[in-house]
This record gives C-alpha cells, structure tokens and sequence, in this order.
C-alpha cells in the first residue's frame, strides 16, 4: 500500500491476497477471478486494488470492505500487468 502498511500479492489460485507487513500475517482474500492473478497495483490513494487476471479481466477491489467494485472486460487474451495513473483517475 502506498502507506507501506500493507502488502497485495498475486497468485496462480485465481486470488489477491492482503498483508499487514508489520505481522506478516493475512488480513483478507479477494477471490472472484476464474484464472491466474497475473498483476496487482495498488491506487495511489490506497484505498483501491486492480487486478490483472489470464480471464482476460481486471478488476478492481475496495479495500475496506475487501470487495469487488468492478470488473474491467475488452481484452482477448491474458491480462499480464495493471497501473494506476497519478492522480488515480484511470487504470
């Protein structure tokens, strides 16, 4: 997190992963791809996460309430990396 209080990690069982860093310990999962988290970004507020997934899909997650606020569709393929731009308007 921009914070660098938490951390988000990717993996190949189709979820996102929250960490506290301090503990090292799991403060959630963010479950909702049907494929491979290629790719997490945090915005730069911290309050959001994008995913990229091999669905073909980024999604974006709340934080606060560890769930998906949307869904990104359009791509044909694998989604392989996902950015915020610096006034977090866009993904």
């Amino acid at each position: 997190s921009p914070d660098g209080e938490f951390v988000a990690s990717a993996s190949g069982d189709e979820t996102v992963k929250i960490w506290k860093l301090a503990t090292m310990e799991e403060v959630g999962t963010l479950k909702g791809h049907s494929d491979y988290v290629n790719c997490v970004a945090w915005s730069p507020d911290g309050e959001f996460v994008a995913s990229a997934s091999g669905d073909e899909t980024v999604k974006i997650w709340k934080l606060a309430t560890m769930e998906e606020v949307g869904t990104l569709k359009g791509h044909s393929d694998y989604v392989n990396c996902v950015a915020w731009s610096p006034d977090g308007e866009f993904v």
